[in-house]
C-alpha cells in the first residue's frame, strides 16, 4: 500500500530536478523463507514499485516511447538480520557497461561533471538522512555482461566514509528478454535497524539508455531516466 504526499527534495545536482512525489513504502516483515537464487516464485502477494513512463507520480526526464520502452517492479521485505529487495526489468533495448566507482564522475566538454552511471542502464537505490548516506548502483545483466554493482557507505554529519561490503546480487532471465534479480543487503552492512521507529527515506532512480556502444558526449541529449522519492516503513 502506497500512501501519497509532497516533499522538495534534490536528487543529482545538475542532473535530476528538484520536486518529486513521494510515498510510503511499505516493506512487510518475510514470512517465508526467500532464497536469494534469482526466482521469484516467493514474492507472490508483496507489495510491487512500479517505474515505467506511464506511472503516475515519478518525476522523469528525456522522451520515453511508452511502457514497452523500460519497466521495473520492485519488492521488498525483511527479517531480523536482512533485508531483500525483488526487482523484475524489462527493456526494449539494453544498454550495459561497467562503471567502477573510480570512474563514476564524467566531466562533459563544457566542463559539467556529471553522473556516468545515468548514461547507462542502471538502477540507484539511495538510503538518505541528515546522518546517513547510502548509496547501491546495479545493472542488469546480458549475455556475459553484469549485473555489476557497488555501495558506499557515509554516516556522521561529516559524512565519513565507512567500511561496507557489497550485498549479494543474483539474477535470472526470462523467455521474452526480461530479467528477474534478488538482492540481500545485511542489516550490520546497512547499519540500520528495522526496528526503527522513524521510516527510512529512500530514492529510486532508474537509468534508461537505448544507444550502446556509442560514445557519453552523443548520448547526452537522448537520456533518459525516472525517480521515485519516498520512505520504507518496516512493518512487522
Amino acid at each position: 500500500m502506497l500512501s501519497w504526499r509532497w516533499v522538495w527534495v534534490v536528487v543529482l545536482a545538475g542532473s535530476v530536478p528538484r520536486v518529486l512525489y513521494a510515498a510510503d513504502w511499505r516493506v512487510p516483515r518475510a514470512d517465508r523463507e526467500i532464497r536469494v537464487d534469482g526466482h521469484l516464485d516467493e514474492w507472490q502477494g508483496i507489495p510491487a514499485l512500479t517505474l515505467s513512463p506511464e506511472v503516475e507520480g515519478l518525476e522523469s526526464g528525456g522522451a520515453f516511447s511508452g511502457e514497452g520502452d523500460v519497466y521495473l517492479t520492485l519488492q521488498a521485505a525483511w527479517d531480523p538480520e536482512r533485508l531483500y529487495v525483488a526487482i523484475v526489468w524489462r527493456d526494449d533495448e539494453w544498454d550495459i557497461e561497467e562503471v567502477k566507482r573510480r570512474d563514476a564522475v564524467w566531466v562533459d566538454p563544457q566542463g559539467k561533471r556529471r553522473d556516468r552511471l545515468l548514461f547507462f542502464d542502471n538502477l540507484k537505490l539511495h538510503f538518505h538522512e541528515a546522518d546517513y548516506d547510502y548509496v547501491f548502483w546495479l545493472s542488469p545483466r546480458k549475455d556475459d555482461q553484469g549485473p555489476y554493482f557497488w555501495c558506499r557507505l557515509l554516516e556522521g554529519y561529516r559524512r565519513l566514509e565507512r567500511a561496507s561490503l557489497d550485498p549479494l546480487v543474483s539474477t535470472s532471465l526470462r523467455d521474452d528478454g526480461s530479467q528477474q534479480m534478488e538482492v540481500m543487503f545485511f542489516w550490520k552492512q546497512l547499519r540500520q535497524d528495522p526496528k526503527r521507529k522513524k521510516p527510512l527515506p529512500v530514492t529510486v532512480i532508474l537509468a534508461d539508455s537505448d544507444q550502446p556502444r556509442v560514445s557519453l558526449e552523443s548520448k547526452l541529449p537522448h537520456l533518459k531516466w525516472l525517480a521515485w522519492v519516498g520512505y520504507m516503513q518496516f512493518i512487522e
